[in-house]
């Protein structure tokens, strides 16, 4: 870890932690760990569910659980550190009463929109299991009535092959395009569900708000709206290659999306215009 990353994740750590006590457990786990397990001294325990207090986006106290395997913690700077850039300065005001993260994770993007936007109910979708039992106890922590259901979503519904792979931020269906620095380690098999069939046959509210990050099926995510495509007001959406990307931003711009480029390259932000 360079010195700038270890100074920026130490200034992290002592603004959200709640107390001194969260400060100095965000502190190790942020900064020191990861530099102790590089150098052998440490393990991670992926096994190991670790609990923080946090301030979150409005700076109340927010509960988070994550997995000891250096990239939760990661995920909580990205979303809730001061300089966190996930929500770009032109974007417009957004006011969403119904958001969908699809790839919700462990729930940290979850927690971190429900900060934003507290008059909101937050529906997640997560089909790797070990993903999803994080995320249900993570959903706790959503003050409206929010649900994180155990599937993928995709351009149909139907059953599909789930690729588990060797990362810890789980995997992408087999349908994909595929990831060539990543090894399939499992398979399994998981629901998949439209974003139409979700509203039509699984009764949930239409969204007006999508965060997408299905590592590589994002362009079958937004197919898979059909007619309900109208009831989406803004997307945060990241993209997992350069020709999903521009097919992902073709399909915004023929629905009379504006866009902006999000915290990095594969990030996009999309709102009506």
């Amino acid at each position: 870890m360079n010195i700038s990353l270890f100074s920026s994740r130490i200034s992290c750590a002592i603004s959200l932690g709640t107390t001194f006590k969260q400060k100095l457990r965000l502190l190790f786990y942020m900064a020191l760990k990861p530099s102790l397990v590089f150098r052998g001294l440490a393990i991670f325990s992926n096994s190991n569910i670790l609990t923080f207090s946090i301030f979150d986006a409005r700076r109340k106290p927010l509960q988070v659980c994550l997995r000891d395997n250096g990239v939760g913690i990661t995920t909580i700077a990205e979303f809730f550190s001061p300089n966190s850039a996930i929500t770009p300065p032109n974007l417009p005001s957004l006011h969403p009463k119904v958001i969908y993260d699809l790839g919700a994770n462990v729930g940290v993007s979850s927690l971190f929109f429900a900060s934003l936007y507290p008059q909101a109910t937050i529906y997640g979708f997560e089909p790797l299991p070990e993903n999803f039992e994080l995320c249900t106890l993570n959903y706790r922590g959503i003050p409206n009535p929010s649900q994180v259901f155990p599937w993928a979503i995709g351009s149909k519904s139907g059953m599909a092959t789930f690729d588990c792979k060797n990362d810890s931020r789980g995997g992408r269906l087999k349908s994909t395009h595929p990831d060539p620095n990543l090894q399939t380690i499992a398979q399994i098999q998981v629901k998949i569900v439209s974003i139409a069939d979700l509203i039509g046959k699984e009764g949930l509210p239409p969204p007006d708000f999508l965060k997408i990050d299905v590592e590589g099926a994002e362009y079958d995510v937004l197919e898979g709206l059909n007619s309900y495509a109208h009831s989406v007001n803004s997307i945060f959406l990241e993209t997992h290659g350069e020709r999903l990307k521009h097919d992902c931003l073709l399909w915004l711009g023929n629905h009379n999306f504006q866009t902006c480029q999000g915290l990095d390259h594969t990030a996009i932000w999309a709102w009506r215009a």
